[in-house]
């Protein structure tokens, strides 16, 4: 669990969890926290309400300053982040399936998280991610694909 140390405005990152571990804490830094595989976990937060992680493909919001500790519910668990320099970066996340014409002003973070999908006739694999800029039209068919619009 590691957005990377040093200044950034984003970064965009899978992190593998094999264990009940505290995860790093990031002053001025907000996360978006989105299960891809494995049975679920609770995230549990300093003086704040605890929050379950059990449906895939759901992003979950929350500011990394404050202590977070991940607790498995069993087998290890897969998390695509997205995180976002507070002040610098925001985003809007869905996931998408089937056919769409993406048009913003910024770029545009894809992740192929169940089967492969296209973006401008780039195939992307499962586990597959790209950056697109401004528009794109992007093919999901039947795979959930993670489309982040960042502005800032």
């Amino acid at each position: 669990d590691d957005a990377g140390g040093g200044d950034f405005g984003w970064r965009f990152a899978t992190a593998l969890i094999e264990a009940d571990v505290p995860f790093s804490a990031y002053p001025g830094v907000d996360r978006l926290f989105t299960l891809i595989d494995g049975d679920g976990l609770d995230l549990e937060f300093d003086g704040a309400k605890n929050l379950a992680v059990g449906r895939l493909f759901v992003p979950h919001f929350y500011p990394c300053d404050v202590g977070t500790f991940c607790r498995l519910h069993g087998r290890p668990c897969r998390a695509l982040n997205l995180f976002l320099t507070r002040g610098m970066w925001t985003a809007e996340v869905e996931i998408v399936r089937g056919e769409r014409r993406l048009h913003h002003d910024g770029p545009i973070l894809l992740f192929a998280l169940d089967g492969a999908a296209s973006a401008d006739g780039q195939v992307l694999q499962m586990g597959d991610a790209a950056v697109t800029h401004s528009a794109a039209h992007i093919d999901a068919g039947t795979t959930h694909l993670y489309v982040a619009e960042l502005s800032g």
